[in-house]
Order: C-alpha cells, then sequence, then structure tokens
C-alpha cells in the first residue's frame, strides 16, 4: 500500500513538472519578438512627428485641401475638392490619422515621462501633442480634447469648445516649456530638434505666439496677454531655430516628393502667381516651374474646373518640392513668421518693437530659408524687391501688407496659409466659377462615424458651434 501512494505521488509530481515544461514553452513559441508590449519614448517620439507630419503635409490633405482653399495650389486632374465636393472617407481618414496615431503615441510618451521623472520627455510630449492638437482644431473646431486620449476609461469623449481648447493648448505649451531640462532625453529619437531643449522651448513659444495671434479678433484681451507672455519668454531668433523636419531617404521620404513619383498633378494658384508677378517678387522662379507648353509662368483659377487650355498651359509647383524635393526639408514653424506675427503684435501696440523693421526682416527671413534651393532668391534680389514702392512698409496699410507677405511666406505649409487667411481675409481671395457653395470651405466636416460611435457628443458640438457643414465659422474667423 506504502509502495502504491509514492509511486502515484512520483506520478503527480512528474505530471506536474511536465505540465509546467509545457506551459514554458508553449508561451515562448507563442510570443512575438516583432510585437513588442512596451515602447520606449524614443522610439514613439520619432513616430508621432512624422506621422504628424506626412499626414499634414501630405498630397491628400495639403494639396488637395488646405493648400487649394488659401489659393497656394491648385488641382489640375481630379477638382473635386475645387467645386467643394469632399468625400467623407477623406475626413475619416485625417480625424483617424491624427488621433489613433500621433496623438496616442505622444501621449504615452507624456506618461512615460512622467512616470520616469524626467521633465525633458514630459516636456516635449506635451509641446508635440499642443503642436498636433492645434492643427486638428483649426482643421474642424470644436473637437475631444480634453477627455481624449484615455482609451477603453473613455470611448465617447466630449467635444471641448475651440476657445477652450486654444487655452488648453496656451497653458500645456507654457507648461511643457518649464519642464524642460531634467532627466533623460530621446536619444536618437527626437528627430526634429536633437534633444536641444533651447529649441524646443523657442519652438512652443513661437507656437504659443501663433496661438495667440490667431485669437486677435475672437478674443483680443486674452489674445494680446498670450502673446505678450510668449514673446517675452522667447521665440526664434534665426532661421537656424526654424522646426523643419528633414527627411533622410526611403521608406522616409518628403510627402510631397512621393506625389511627384506618383500622381503629380498640382499645380500653383493662379492668385500666387499674380501676386508674384505684380510684386516683382523672386520667389515667382522658387515657387513655380514654367508652363510646358511656352516657358511662361501661369497659373490656373482655383475653382475653374473646365480650364481653356490643356494643362501644359499652366505652372507646376516649384521643383524645390517636387522633382528636387527629396531632401527638402518640411517646415512647420519658421522665423519669418514669427517676425510676420511680431511685426502685427507691434503694429496693434501689443509690443515695443517697430512694425517696419520687423516686416522687412520677416520677408528677408523668408527668401532666405530654402536652403539649397537652386533659384532661392539673391541678396540683391531682396534688397531690390524691398525697395520697391508697393512692397515697402506703409504706415497707412501696414496690417494688410503684413498679412499679405506672411501669406506669400507660408507656401506649401497648407494648414497655416488656410488659417491665416480664415483670420485676417488677406489677401480677398474670390471663389471659382464651379464651386457648388456658398464660400470657399472654412472647415472640415466631422467624419461619419462619430455619428455613429460618439452621437451625442457630436450633436452637442454641432448645436454648439453650428452645422457641420465645410462653410460654418470657426471661433477665431473675422467673418
Amino acid at each position: 500500500m506504502k509502495i502504491r501512494m509514492i509511486a502515484q505521488r512520483v506520478l503527480v509530481a512528474g505530471l506536474v513538472l511536465a505540465i509546467g515544461a509545457c506551459d514554458d514553452g508553449l508561451t515562448e513559441v507563442n510570443e512575438n519578438p516583432n510585437a513588442p508590449t512596451d515602447v520606449g519614448a524614443q522610439f514613439l517620439l520619432p513616430q508621432a512627428i512624422q506621422a504628424a507630419v506626412n499626414n499634414t503635409f501630405g498630397a491628400g490633405q495639403m494639396l488637395s485641401h488646405t493648400a487649394i482653399w488659401p489659393q497656394h495650389a491648385v488641382e489640375l486632374q481630379y477638382p473635386d475638392e475645387e467645386e467643394g465636393i469632399v468625400r467623407a472617407s477623406r475626413m475619416q481618414g485625417y480625424w483617424d490619422g491624427y488621433y489613433s496615431g500621433p496623438l496616442a503615441d505622444i501621449q504615452v510618451v507624456i506618461d512615460k515621462g512622467a512616470e520616469s521623472g524626467s521633465g525633458t520627455i514630459e516636456g516635449v510630449g506635451h509641446i508635440w501633442k499642443a503642436w498636433v492638437f492645434h492643427l486638428v482644431t483649426d482643421l474642424w473646431g470644436d473637437v475631444p480634447y480634453s477627455e481624449a486620449l484615455q482609451g477603453a476609461e473613455n470611448t465617447t469623449p466630449a467635444y471641448d469648445a475651440q476657445a477652450d481648447i486654444y487655452a488648453g493648448l496656451i497653458q500645456a505649451l507654457t507648461d511643457g516649456a518649464a519642464m524642460l531640462g531634467s532627466g533623460s532625453s530621446f536619444g536618437s529619437g527626437d528627430i526634429l530638434y536633437g534633444n536641444d531643449t533651447a529649441k524646443w522651448r523657442k519652438f512652443a513659444n513661437s507656437l504659443r505666439m501663433r496661438l495667440a495671434m490667431r485669437m486677435a479678433t475672437s478674443n483680443p484681451s486674452a489674445a494680446q496677454a498670450a502673446f505678450v507672455a510668449a514673446y517675452n519668454a522667447g521665440g526664434f531668433t534665426s532661421n537656424a531655430d526654424n522646426a523643419a523636419l528633414s527627411w533622410p531617404g526611403s521608406p522616409y521620404r518628403n510627402p510631397l516628393m512621393e506625389n511627384y513619383l506618383g500622381r503629380d498633378d498640382h499645380g500653383i494658384s493662379a492668385t500666387m502667381v499674380d501676386t508674384l508677378k505684380s510684386l516683382n517678387d523672386p520667389r515667382l522662379e522658387l515657387y513655380a516651374e514654367p508652363a510646358a507648353h511656352d516657358g511662361e509662368y501661369r497659373g490656373l483659377q482655383n475653382g475653374d474646373i473646365t480650364p481653356e487650355h490643356s494643362l501644359a498651359w499652366y505652372s507646376r509647383i516649384g521643383d524645390y518640392w517636387r522633382a528636387d524635393g527629396a531632401a527638402t526639408p518640411t517646415q512647420l514653424i519658421t522665423y519669418a513668421e514669427i517676425l510676420f506675427l511680431q511685426a502685427e503684435a507691434a503694429n496693434r501696440g501689443w509690443i515695443s518693437g517697430d512694425p517696419a523693421a520687423l516686416y522687412a526682416a520677416g520677408i528677408r527671413a523668408n527668401m532666405t530659408q530654402w536652403s539649397g534651393a537652386a533659384n532661392m532668391p539673391t541678396t540683391a534680389e531682396i534688397d531690390a524687391y524691398l525697395a520697391q514702392t508697393s512692397v515697402a512698409y506703409n504706415a497707412a496699410t501696414g496690417l494688410a501688407q503684413i498679412h499679405l507677405q506672411q501669406w506669400i511666406g507660408l507656401y506649401m505649409n497648407g494648414n497655416e496659409a488656410w488659417s491665416h487667411i480664415r483670420r485676417t481675409n488677406t489677401p480677398a481671395l474670390t471663389a471659382g466659377p464651379d464651386l457648388i457653395l456658398s464660400r470657399i470651405p472654412v472647415r472640415f466636416t466631422y467624419p461619419t462615424l462619430e455619428q455613429s460611435l460618439n452621437l451625442t457628443n457630436y450633436q452637442a458640438a454641432v448645436s454648439r458651434q453650428g452645422a457641420d457643414e465645410l462653410t460654418t465659422k470657426v471661433w477665431f474667423m473675422a467673418n
């Protein structure tokens, strides 16, 4: 009996060991070494940067939407958006391209920075999150912000009013800049500024100036206070500070170059070409290619889907972005833009600077920011341009001149050019003959899935902001 009991115990022990051994083996077999359960901030940051920039500056969103509505670019081949026809699938794709990608990733970076006690990682995370969210709210208006990015904890986030989002973004940039300089960095993962926290701080303050000036019409007192605080904190001081993303080569290539290698069916707007010609602007040869038909610079009118001549009659976007665009950096915010914002602030009496000097410096900074461009204006050309009566700063018309030059300088920064036009109405744009809407579009429509998955909050946003249409104003617009 005792021998039988011992034998049973040995058998049970052997089975336990065998089962344990099988569990260990199966667990190892079923682990995917290419799908890690935790990813470090140094890997998430470059992914969040590249994905957001590609989404914003790609041919889909920019050349077919945000660059054609401020009349920088024009659709030559498939002009649906020129008519005001926007596909619902595009709106869904752009929305998901922000929330499900770079915003989700950068929130993890912020959380990891807070957990590890690295102020630099957390601070950069807040700054980049603010940059992405300011794009999102400028495109749609009211959007999920304060309750967004909570995962399964909240799958139906409320939509925040755009005024509240702007206040939150300015605060996040202020807090993020203050965190920089302590704790670990991103190693080789900071593909924008290479762990230079001084430049990240300037980037945050410069973005604060952009956001503050955007509020100049809708909330002037808050705009002035926010701008002065950002200005005193210190923004960009030269083109070396520009937030410019470089593209190392395949598979990470400039999205405009990718478009050139594929469909390449966009040109430059007649509004831009005619403006540059009227001012004898040396940037014309940089911004546009001569028409293949006769070597002339000639844009196509936006909203004209039945052009009189063949496509060879019209100029394409300059080769600096197309044929030679592989190494062309994508400019997110530039020193030139900040100088124009400061010129406007000085014109409004917010800061003590000389608006004429800041205006001229902005033009010069823009004309010299195109590093490596074959047709970048020379010093002599810039001097001659600034000396023209039509260009030289005039106190009586100074604000309109600043706005016009800022619009010119934002070429190939579609989202910001569109926001600038919506805020300033300068230059005054004329809708094309084939536009089926009451005005040139001023916002994106919400994605269809929001009506299915987040209906109550969607309806609240529409009730507050206005009909979910391309022509409904966003909060910062002048009219």
